[in-house]
Parts: structure tokens; sequence; C-alpha cells
């Protein structure tokens, strides 16, 4: 079994989020849009699966086919699944398909056209604040064998191995998308890239131990005892962290 983990994923633009209401209005819209309830045989993205794209696009077409409310909105505003509080219960368990048209646009545009089209559909009202969660400080270790990116001339990492010429920053927005749903911050000072050069095989094999099919607790788990191996470490902790919260949202209106 093949597991590809990429750096992929909504990023996290704390920029966008300063305290006040969500505004929509004046953002590009889709020329077509439909909405309707998800087939209940459409396949479940877990956690592995939402690092790739859970929302599909191409040139001027956008498609999501099994999304919660809650998913969307992360989608639209570069969130993590922690960062939406709020809403009515069913923001996170009823399921849609969404479906735009626009041109010729680019992903990035597309995803910013959610932002009306779930204002409008959606009845969607929002504000912007930050609070005071439990995150992990991704830390280094005393002992740590941390490798320099070396450029082209650096020896090549094998196949299934994670976390070539990646920064730290970056290394932690992995691993709050693989994660248990809390913040992973870079506290490592390290600056450059590195070539963490981690098994995913091994990563993978220990996760399953138990499991023909381990679940992405296990998974993150399984990761975080790898990079302890090569100096890195997690640390519980709390830091403010931007949010949106979700002040209103209805089912939507019909197509």
């Amino acid at each position: 079994m093949l597991f590809i983990l990429a750096f992929t994923g909504p990023a996290i633009t704390t920029g966008e989020l300063l305290n006040g209401p969500v505004d929509s209005l004046g953002a590009r819209q889709f020329d077509v849009a439909l909405i309707k309830p998800a087939s209940p045989s459409a396949p479940q993205h877990g956690r592995l699966t939402r690092m790739e794209a859970l929302i599909e696009t191409s040139p001027g077409q956008l498609t999501a086919r099994n999304a919660t409310l809650k998913e969307l909105i992360e989608w639209a505003y570069s969130l993590e699944k922690y960062q939406v509080i709020g809403g009515p219960e069913w923001v996170d368990s009823v399921r849609f398909e969404v479906r735009g048209k626009a041109g010729a646009a680019s992903r990035p545009e597309l995803l910013l056209m959610l932002r009306p089209l779930l204002a409008e559909r959606f009845s969607l009202a929002s504000h912007r604040d930050a609070k005071n969660l439990p995150v992990y400080a991704l830390v280094v270790a005393k002992g740590a064998k941390l490798k320099k990116y070396q450029g082209a001339e650096g020896a090549p990492l094998g196949v299934n191995r994670l976390g070539r010429n990646v920064n730290m920053a970056d290394f932690a927005k992995y691993l709050t998308r693989l994660g248990n749903d809390l913040s992973v911050i870079d506290k490592t000072g390290l600056t450059g890239n590195y070539d963490l050069d981690l098994d995913m095989n091994r990563i993978m094999a220990a996760a399953g131990a138990d499991s023909a099919n381990p679940s992405i607790g296990s998974v993150f788990q399984a990761t975080v005892d790898a990079i302890e191996n090569i100096g890195l470490k997690l640390v519980r902790t709390e830091a403010p962290v931007e949010v949106l919260i979700v002040d209103h949202a209805e089912r939507p209106s019909q197509n």
C-alpha cells in the first residue's frame, strides 16, 4: 500500500484573520453554481485524504462531492479545522455536493468564490477573533541530528521519504494537517531548509502494527516518534490562535 503524504491543503494565512466581521461583498462570484445534498453512497473524506484535494478544481471549474459546510469554510478562508468554531450542529455533519463554473478562473480564485456563495446560499455570517487554545510547539531536542539541505549536490532521498528541502514552518503546518486537530507551531528557532529524511514505509508500518487500516491518530503518533529520533519533538502548550466564529448558518436554498 502506497501512501503519499504531501505538504498540500489550505495554507494558514493568519494575516487575513483580523478582529471583525467577515465581509464577502465585492468578491468575484461563480457564473453558475449548484449545491445539493451529497449522495449517501459518496465516499467519506478522512484526514489522510483531506491532505490531498477535498475540493477538485480545473481551470474555471470547482467540484466538492462530499463536503460539510465547515470544510467548505476551511477551504474558502484558508483555515484548518481547529480554526473554525461555532455554528449549528449540522455544519460538521451534513454533507453537500458543490459545483461552480467561472470562465478560466484559477484554483485560488475559485476557492475565493466560495465565500460569497456560502454567504448567499447558506446565509453564512461569521466574525474573526483570536483565542488562547491548546497547541503543540515544535522544538529542537538535545542531541538533534538535523541535516541542512545541501542543494542539488546533496544525496537524493529514497522512495517514500518525507521531508526533503523543507523549512520548519512548513513542516509544522504539515504536522497540523496530519494531527489531532491541534495547531503545531514552529518554535525551533531554525532558519533555512533541512532534509529530514523520514521513512514513510516505517512510519506507516508502525502506525498499522495492530491494524490493516491505521487511524490518523496512529499515523500522527508514529510520525511524532520518527521525528523524535532525529531530534525534534512536540511540547503541548497554549498560544493565541486566529479563529473564525460562525454566528449564523442555514441549510442551503434549493437550486
